[in-house]
């Protein structure tokens, strides 16, 4: 008898199901998105025109600005720079594109437009004019979403800023963008025509393409499964705060940045090995045991970015593909870390067999009850990796990434982690109207302290983990946190 046979027919149900789930998914992935047949102007995606509302409310707030800084040391060819940075932007429209303001809103790609590599001196602390920089709001009407600025250090010294803003760039355009310049730059340098292939189909292709294919019997199915996933979810995780939340958000946040040592990072995927799990699965029930702990929350929800990226027509573009996942964890019933990993890896498999469906259409499907104060359905952001993210890499030049903090914050909580070659290494992103950074480095003691733990036993039952500041969420009063322990 096969190890199938076995199983009670509830659970060959269960399995029957998600292998047809994922013959659907391969179907999909395995059918080309095309070139749209109208020319001119396109529909928003999904991600996109949520954006461009959220945008609407705040147009001068920097929540959806991203950084990349990068010392560099060397002779730099400036013009073979520049010229790098406007070929990027020419041969990826979403990076040109402006929105047409309407009922439905409309992307168009201008063909006049011009890029300039804007060069400036030092001025006072170099951390603070990078989050000046970085802070500068986009007219999304009429903006080029990519913008670099190079500060001038020394002669051979100079540190670049490049800003995009998350409408028209998710994580992995990263990579596509640094392995583009680096190509460009060098070609120039070198004298030869660049090695680029020709990009199959534009941002605005996929948008068509997505709104075309997201009706009918896949929308309702995918539809149907999150509104089961979420169903009786808490609208807030109570997480203790140093404040009462205000009225209103106002996204005003800073990073506390963690470092630590690589051997920890390896036993954590040891564990994750034993279990028959991904280091991020490891890292998630890791950061949902550390919530459940802070708050006494048993039932945990945890918003995390996807690439979202099936299509081979997808990897060579710079856009925004990724979609958030609202990832379940319940932890009733002191379970044993190990029991919380199984929780977790299922909760994210079937998130990643629905992942088609936008968070926006989630949103829309359950309708929460909207609440100025705090985001619908989860408050909390994770992010791990195993792998580091690539670098950029310009001949002839030193490179070195420096982290720049734009001063917000999108939740009201979130963990990013990255598992380096030296390190594992990430921050704390929190907001300061509800947490103060003494508070949100105590959680990096809490933080380190349940790992050590699980390491050493992965068994060991949830409530039995001690935290140097103690299980706070079980003591929670209308004080502030450090009221609350000494009650």
């Amino acid at each position: 008898m096969t190890d199938v046979e076995q199983l009670s027919a509830a659970k060959r149900a269960l399995l029957e199901r998600a292998l047809a789930r994922r013959r659907a998914a391969a179907a999909a992935a395995a059918t080309a998105i095309p070139r749209r047949t109208q020319p001119g102007p396109a529909p928003l995606s999904y991600s996109q025109q949520r954006m461009w509302f959220l945008q609407q409310w705040e147009p001068q707030a920097p929540t959806f600005n991203g950084a990349r800084a990068f010392r560099l040391r060397g002779a730099l060819d400036r013009e073979a720079l520049a010229r790098g940075l406007r070929t990027v932007i020419e041969r990826h429209e979403s990076l040109r594109t402006v929105v047409i303001p309407g009922r439905e809103p409309l992307q168009t790609a201008p063909e006049d437009w011009s890029f300039e590599l804007q060069v400036v001196e030092r001025d006072g602390a170099l951390d603070e004019q990078l989050r000046a920089l970085s802070r500068r709001p986009f007219d999304l009407t009429a903006d080029l979403m990519l913008r670099a600025t190079l500060i001038e250090l020394e002669p051979e010294e100079h540190v670049l800023l490049i800003g995009m803003h998350h409408i028209a760039a998710d994580a992995h355009s990263d990579r596509v963008l640094f392995t583009e310049l680096s190509e460009l730059y060098g070609s120039a340098l070198a004298g030869r025509p660049p090695q680029l292939a020709e990009l199959p189909i534009q941002y605005a292709d996929y948008a068509v393409w997505q709104r075309q294919r997201l009706q009918g019997t896949l929308l309702e199915e995918l539809t149907a499964y999150w509104a089961a996933h979420l169903e009786g979810s808490p609208a807030l995780l109570k997480l203790p705060t140093d404040r009462p939340r205000p009225a209103v958000q106002r996204h005003e946040g800073a990073h506390h940045r963690m470092r630590f040592e690589r051997e920890l990072g390896e036993q954590l995927l040891a564990v994750g090995r034993e279990a028959g799990v991904t280091f991020y699965i490891t890292m998630l029930a890791a950061f949902s045991t550390l919530l459940y702990l802070l708050s006494g929350e048993e039932d945990i929800v945890i918003g995390s970015p996807i690439a979202s990226r099936n299509h081979t027509e997808l990897e060579g573009l710079i856009g925004f593909f990724t979609n958030t996942l609202a990832l379940r964890t319940r932890l009733r019933g002191n379970p044993s870390f190990r029991e919380v990993m199984a929780r977790a890896r299922e909760s994210a498999l079937g998130a990643y067999a629905h992942q088609e469906l936008p968070f926006e259409k989630v949103v829309e499907a359950l309708r929460p009850k909207r609440d100025p104060s705090y985001n619908p359905l989860f408050q909390v952001n994770f992010r791990a990796q195993e792998a580091q993210r690539p670098p950029l890499v310009l001949p002839g030049l030193e490179i070195e990434p420096l982290a720049v903090d734009i001063g917000f914050s999108r939740f009201d909580f979130a963990l990013e982690l990255e598992l380096r070659a030296d390190a594992l290494a990430g921050y704390f992103e929190y907001d300061r109207d509800l947490f103060d950074a003494e508070t949100v480095a105590g959680f990096e003691d809490d933080l380190r302290a349940l790992l050590d733990q699980i390491v050493r036993d992965p068994d060991v039952q949830v409530l039995a983990i001690q935290l140097p500041h103690g299980r706070r969420g079980r003591r929670r009063t209308t004080g502030t946190i450090g009221r609350r322990m000494a009650k």
